[in-house]
């Protein structure tokens, strides 16, 4: 069954750093070619009623860009609540300025993936112009986890010290078992010994008190024998 755990480690390891992945922060270094608008269905929200197809339409801003080496990067300009993000139509604008300057270099930071089988694109958060070769250094990411990983080894290491504690509390009680059970077993064999012993000096004192009379009557034999004969004589 090693195997087994193993497989649900590997597959809970993965998990979460797919999660983490998607869900960090990164910033592309990237040249603004344009912008654009493109009307989507999105799933309703609960309680609207806008199809019967349970889909809604909604304009969606994408900014479209490419890297230094001319690698297309396209992403989605969407509000984006666990950032605080509520200016898309803001930061659309913005790209749209830069986009003017066919020699911009900004920078873009995002999260999510670029899946085209799913028409997935990653959600820029924010823009701003850079020098060109700039290099972001990851500050946020590092810290974040970093300290992510410092609470995981100390909920390793506490967890580890709860088992060790738990562990030492059942041998201390099976210790404790085991002696208690060691003292009823003294105890059973103590009570058989005086059981024993007893029985032996019940047999001791009946062989005692057997020899004994089996010795008065051979006395009392020997003296009625001796008076007989003295009467036959007279």
């Amino acid at each position: 069954m090693k195997w087994l755990k193993y497989a649900l480690i590997a597959v809970v390891v993965t998990t979460a750093a797919a999660i983490l992945h998607y869900n960090l922060p990164q910033v592309d270094v990237v040249r603004i070619v344009g912008t654009d608008v493109k009307r989507v269905d999105t799933p309703q929200a609960a309680g609207e009623t806008t199809t019967d197809t349970g889909m809604r339409t909604a304009d969606v801003y994408f900014i479209l860009a490419e890297t230094e080496a001319g690698r297309v990067r396209n992403y989605r300009n969407e509000d984006a609540f666990f950032y605080g993000k509520f200016d898309s139509s803001d930061l659309h604008t913005r790209a749209r300025s830069i986009s003017q300057n066919e020699e911009n270099t900004v920078a873009i930071r995002h999260y999510g993936w670029r899946i085209p089988l799913f028409s997935m694109f990653p959600n820029a958060i924010s823009v701003w112009e850079v020098a060109p070769g700039y290099r972001h250094f990851p500050l946020f990411n590092i810290i974040f986890l970093g300290l992510l990983a410092a609470g995981i080894g100390y909920a390793a290491w506490r967890i580890h010290k709860i088992r060790r504690h738990l562990s030492a509390q059942r041998a201390a009680r099976e210790a404790e078992r085991a002696a208690k059970e060691a003292r009823r077993e003294q105890e059973r064999a103590e009570r058989a010994a005086a059981a024993d012993d007893g029985q032996e000096r019940d047999k001791a004192l009946q062989d005692f008190l057997g020899s004994g009379g089996a010795g008065s009557g051979a006395g009392a034999g020997g003296g009625s024998g001796a008076r007989g004969g003295a009467n036959s004589s007279d």
